[in-house]
């Protein structure tokens, strides 16, 4: 959350003139719901369902080059884990310092004052999420230290550390 998944998975996509789908955005776009209503609706686990059902659907539609910028959650869920493998995605985790992921995600809701975030209201439900994902974060195919560091920075290092060219 606040990592700039979407940001930089737009600028790794333009760079390599490759496809870009947000994972989040598809799902808003096909239940016409946010994000977060549907975590009202559905509870966690209906909304892990939906994510999981349009991640599959979106897959076979990345045929060609694509980057797709998942949820915070998404890697976390082993089924979800195993379909990117399958397709043999590399899964990149952009490892950014938790006071600057909070500052982001402060900035954010201050923005828009409904959370949302459901999983993460406070910093310390922001810092327990965290780490109950970061091992699953850590089995990424690529770790980036993203602290510190511009949005193009990032996806030069991406596009770099996985050998990865323009088709």
């Amino acid at each position: 959350m606040g990592a700039g998944k979407t940001t930089v998975g737009r600028a790794l996509a333009s760079l390599l003139c490759w496809s870009f789908f947000d994972l989040d955005c598809e799902i808003e776009l096909r239940h016409k719901l946010l994000v977060r209503e549907l975590f009202q609706l559905h509870g966690e686990s209906g909304f892990r369902e939906i994510e999981t059902a349009t991640l599959r659907s979106v897959l076979p539609q990345a045929s060609g080059s694509t980057v797709i910028a998942l949820g915070g959650g998404t890697f976390v869920q082993s089924a979800n884990a195993e379909l990117l493998q399958s397709r043999g995605a590399r899964v990149v985790f952009l490892e950014t310092a938790i006071e600057e992921l909070l500052q982001r995600c402060r900035a954010a809701a201050e923005h828009s004052p409904q959370n949302p975030r459901p999983l993460a209201a406070t910093p310390e439900a922001f810092r327990d999420l965290y780490a109950q994902r970061l091992p699953f974060y850590r089995s990424a195919d690529l770790t980036v230290n993203a602290t510190g560091k511009t949005i193009e920075e990032l996806a030069q290092e991406i596009v770099l550390s996985l050998r990865l060219s323009h088709h």
